[in-house]
């Protein structure tokens, strides 16, 4: 009989393999059937069945691979950096790390072992989410910010103080983290993006562009200004006041995710946004559009700024 046959999900779909009084398996079994690909190896002693671990996202994966830390521990570790970002539900540039990120205690050096790395802290808050154990917001924003370029730092903390999230922090939560946590390196830094942070922003990507703009030299613009004309109101990302110009960034999402689209096709909600475009460029002195690729490339995003008639700074 098959590993997969015998529905061995544990909780979360992880796999210990130390329990075999109720698999009935040896650790052979579960590295033969790694071998079938009937199996992936989370960390040493827990697996997950393939078919559930290849419809997980890199967020879920990362997610589970802490599950198998904790399980594994003798005394219930508490999560920070990353790791407690995954389970806030903190949004990042690129691909969640395959390493887990645990606090211990300064004392301890912080020793790193395969698949996790362990950080000297005493955490100023620890939380219970999902079963897990994780550092309050406040410090594990603080923790991905000083990890991280300004603008994946800004869009970040940005979320964290987003107006619309059930867990919204204030800057002066995460500014005094840092004050107490005093850090050597980068402190320049994450005041910066503790000072340019906002709650105004209604996206990752929005914040992204926002920060490479300013790092580019562009002025800051106004964020969720509302325009009004006889057909109803407008809130556009970016306003440019003294420009008279609006700036629009165009996530994926806006087209592709039901939550957005609701039943309308692509091509409506293409036209959609060309009649909201063609009634704000009568309110202003024009309108540019930024998507993922020229947000993420400062040469992109430099040309098509000029192009459009902003001066940097």
């Amino acid at each position: 009989m098959s590993v997969s046959a015998r529905r061995l999900y544990g909780a979360h779909g992880l796999i210990l393999s130390d329990r075999r009084s109720r698999t009935g398996l040896g650790e052979q079994d579960y590295i033969r059937a790694e071998r079938r690909g009937e199996l992936v190896r989370v960390r040493r002693g827990a697996y997950c069945e393939a078919s559930h671990w290849n419809a997980l996202g890199s967020r879920e994966r990362h997610i589970l691979r802490m599950r198998a830390v904790n399980a594994a521990a003798a005394v219930r570790p508490v999560f920070r950096s990353y790791s407690a970002g995954a389970v806030w539900g903190m949004p990042i540039l690129g691909e969640w790390p395959s390493d887990v990120h645990v606090c211990c205690e300064p004392s301890a050096g912080g020793r790193s072992s395969p698949g996790v790395r362990r950080h000297p802290l005493a955490p100023t808050e620890v939380v219970e989410r999902e079963g897990l154990l994780v550092t309050g917001l406040a410090s594990t924003v603080l923790d991905v910010a000083l990890a991280t370029d300004f603008a994946p730092a800004v869009a970040t903390l940005d979320w964290a103080l987003w107006r619309k999230n059930d867990f919204r922090i204030t800057a002066d939560s995460v500014r005094a983290e840092l004050e107490g946590r005093a850090p050597r390196y980068r402190r320049r830094h994450a005041d910066a993006v503790i000072g340019f942070a906002t709650d105004l922003s209604d996206s990752f990507g929005e914040s992204i562009t926002r920060a490479a703009m300013f790092e580019l030299g562009y002025p800051v613009p106004e964020l969720q200004v509302r325009f009004r004309d006889a057909r109803g109101a407008m809130v556009v990302d970016y306003f440019w006041k003294a420009e008279n110009k609006v700036g629009e960034f165009d996530g994926a999402e806006k087209y592709m995710r039901r939550k957005y689209t609701g039943n309308l096709t692509p091509g409506e909600i293409v036209w959609r946004e060309k009649k909201r475009e063609d009634r704000l460029r009568r309110q202003c002195s024009g309108v540019i559009r930024i998507i993922w690729s020229e947000a993420r490339n400062p040469r992109l995003l430099d040309r098509q700024l000029h192009e459009f008639g902003l001066t940097p700074a």
